[in-house]
């Protein structure tokens, strides 16, 4: 294991550090942190598939990835989608290594906040360099490894995992986080989560790699199982809903503690990731509305 350190930008809470782990086989995991994403517990991880990487990571840590991926082979980008904490270096990395980047529904690769981004986005991941991402096609192929992207929205409307038919080994992005039902962000929808986490369940991968830290052994079961979780709590909310109540009961009917810290997040994120986005959401997207 490589482990890195540095200051980017200056400040005590901005101090960097990265880990570079052998996953194998010939997958490097490049692990960062600040003292502020440390705070909520919170690692960025991109991975480095022979000569392609998925993810760059945030842009607070940018001397950190360059360091780390400097004398190594890159032939292109490969973005599970467009958040700042993944795709924070794509502009530096493409710059250093005069390789491509390539997203899922590229146009939209400056929506759900990234112009504009809130103060709290900025603070814990850093802003992203302006970049041109490229339209994914449905393989990327370099170096003897071939990436399939599947599409798996409702995080994000340009969110992909990439998965290695030879291997098995899946790369998930933010797909999966927890098993629980959590808070969102005001753009997400859990029904289409619903139906992305049981795409990837139905590929049987060997290994799920994800966004920010965790590795998966034949992760199959845990993502229908997470699946099942939100399906139950969007049941609950429309029902409660049908019954009159107001959005925020129906938070406290459906989510039974963490109020204060969800109260909490919903004042630092302005609203922009909370619990009670969730019931808002089900409720606008639920499917006889579609």
């Amino acid at each position: 294991m490589t482990r890195l350190t540095a200051r980017h930008p200056p400040g005590f809470l901005a101090r960097g550090r990265l880990e570079v782990l052998d996953m194998g086989p010939d997958v490097l995991r490049l692990m960062m942190s600040t003292r502020v994403t440390r705070l909520n517990g919170m690692r960025v991880c991109c991975y480095l598939v022979g000569s392609i990487l998925v993810d760059t990571g945030l842009s607070h840590a940018k001397s950190m990835v360059l360091s780390a991926l400097e004398g190594r082979k890159i032939d292109l980008v490969a973005c599970t989608h467009h958040h700042e904490d993944h795709t924070g270096n794509a502009a530096a990395v493409s710059r250093e290594h005069g390789c491509p980047v390539y997203m899922h529904d590229a146009r939209a690769h400056l929506t759900e906040g990234i112009v504009d981004m809130l103060a709290y986005r900025r603070w814990f991941w850093g802003e992203v360099e302006p970049f041109s991402p490229l339209e994914l096609p449905c393989r990327l192929a370099s170096g003897g490894r071939t990436l399939v992207g599947v599409p798996i929205p409702g995080h994000s409307a340009t969110h992909v995992a990439y998965h290695e038919p030879e291997t098995g080994i899946v790369f998930t992005g933010d797909l999966y986080i927890t098993g629980g039902v959590t808070a969102v962000m005001s753009h997400e929808n859990p029904y289409e989560s619903i139906r992305s986490l049981r795409r990837i369940a139905d590929l049987k991968p060997t290994r799920m790699l994800t966004g920010h830290g965790l590795t998966i052994e034949n992760p199959a079961t845990i993502l229908d199982d997470k699946a099942d979780r939100i399906e139950q709590a969007a049941r609950r909310v429309i029902e409660l809903h049908r019954l009159g109540l107001p959005d925020t009961i129906i938070l406290h009917r459906v989510f039974r503690s963490g109020h204060a810290r969800d109260r909490a997040l919903m004042l630092l994120t302005r609203g922009e990731f909370s619990r009670l986005n969730f019931v808002r959401a089900c409720i606008r997207h639920t499917p006889d509305r579609a």
